[in-house]
């Protein structure tokens, strides 16, 4: 769940005063125990008179309001001058921000910016198992392919249409010059010829032929047909034709009918070889591969394919737009899909979790040895930002509480000298 910056700092501030508080609280203790001290050392000092044992107890109260006094000193030189008296060596902290924040930076960078320890975490971690876990939810599939396809439609909204059209009309013009159609003409022909498509066309062609032979409204149209094939002007032969007509579509049909019939028919195994004779002219021979190249250039450069290619991306852009702009996108659809079947490979594929681990600590490996020497800077400069009073304030509070335990101890512990030296002075 992400937070927003106002939520962050207003977390930040409720931190600081839990830890401003409990701070407060152990300074009060450890002063409470410092007067508490001085009470003793005064009753035990009234009262030493009156009993032995009262001599030992002001010993101890008295080496503890030493001890308490000294560790006071101890800990608060480290934030501040105490009682604001600039002291030599006091207020180490505020006074040696720069030194802190190089050293800091440095220590983070040798001993926990390292290539051996980010790979460590990233293969404890598994990325790959948990990518492949995250994409193989249907939810967070489909909320991928949603984000996915809004950010398509912001992109399509901020590009330039009409630089996009040029781009992709020369792309393209320049893609169908440079395409071998003579060696893709020639391997199209041996795919058909080895597929037995010839045998199929010339069939259709027969079948076509000999309906159009046998339907009677189309006789009239073949006889002029010859009359103009031979050129013929005598009226007395184009007579005797005319009456020959029926006998030559007749014979026609008959032809047609026996090349249909016939796998083995000699036209066919013409038109076979003459479809053969093609594919290996368009390898082979100079001459035709020129005369295709010729045509391609010619094409391509025509008024018409410059057109069509000219508005390619308009027609690319007005589709994305309307399946943008639908309830359910197919982009959105399709990436979704994709991040599913990616999900299924990383879960079930062991071998494919390993490379993209392997792959992404390696990607890790370089970024440490690239940047490493940046983390330190930047460690060293957010400190730089901060005044020496607010470095001071952060630092204590986040350590000053255990800080203060030190205050305690000592009071206890130098009561406890205290005592032991006054009873050692006694028994001797």
């Amino acid at each position: 769940m992400q937070r927003s910056p106002d939520l962050i700092e207003q977390l930040d501030r409720s931190t600081d005063q839990l830890q401003r508080t409990r701070l407060r609280n152990m300074q009060l203790l450890a002063a409470g125990l410092l007067l508490l001290a001085a009470l003793v050392f005064a009753v035990a000092r009234a009262q030493r008179g009156g009993h032995p044992a009262w001599g030992y107890v002001e010993a101890f109260a008295e080496a503890a309001m030493v001890g308490a006094i000294a560790d006071w000193f101890a800990v608060v030189a480290l934030f501040r001058h105490p009682l604001g008296i600039p002291l030599w060596h006091t207020a180490i902290i505020p006074n040696s921000k720069m030194e802190i924040g190089r050293s800091l930076g440095a220590f983070v960078e040798n001993h926990f910016i390292t290539e051996q320890g980010i790979a460590e975490r990233i293969a404890q971690a598994d990325p790959a198992g948990r990518l492949g876990a995250w994409l193989d939810d249907p939810q967070h599939a489909r909320q991928l392919g949603m984000a996915s396809a809004g950010v398509a439609k912001h992109l399509l909204a901020l590009a330039d249409h009409e630089k996009l059209g040029r781009l992709l009309r020369a792309q393209a013009s320049a893609y169908l010059g440079q395409l071998n159609v003579s060696d893709v003409a020639a391997d199209c022909i041996d795919a058909l010829v080895a597929d037995g498509k010839p045998q199929e066309l010339v069939d259709f062609l027969l079948d076509r032929s000999a309906a159009y032979l046998a339907d009677e409204r189309h006789h009239a149209t073949i006889g002029d047909f010859a009359l103009g094939a031979f050129q013929i002007e005598n009226a007395l032969v184009k007579k005797a034709l005319k009456a020959y007509e029926p006998r030559m579509i007749a014979s026609l049909q008959k032809f047609a009918l026996a090349v249909r019939l016939d796998p083995g028919h000699p036209l066919r195994q013409r038109i076979a070889g003459w479809i053969a004779d093609s594919a290996l002219h368009l390898k082979a021979d100079p001459h035709w591969q020129e005369t295709v190249r010729r045509y391609q250039q010619q094409l391509v450069a025509s008024d018409t394919v410059q057109a069509m290619l000219g508005e390619l991306w308009d027609t690319i852009h007005a589709r994305l737009l309307a399946d943008l702009h639908a309830d359910r996108p197919v982009l959105a659809e399709a990436i979704a899909g994709l991040a599913r079947n990616t999900g299924k490979v990383l879960g079930k594929d062991a071998a494919a979790r390993a490379w993209l681990n392997d792959a992404i600590v390696a990607g890790s490996g370089t970024l440490v040895r690239r940047y490493r020497g940046e983390v330190g800077a930047f460690i060293e400069n957010r400190l730089a930002l901060w005044s020496k009073e607010e470095m001071s304030s952060r630092i204590e509070l986040a350590i000053g509480r255990d800080l203060q335990f030190i205050r305690i101890n000592g009071t206890v512990v130098g009561g406890l000298a205290g005592l032991l030296i006054y009873a050692a002075s006694q028994a001797f």
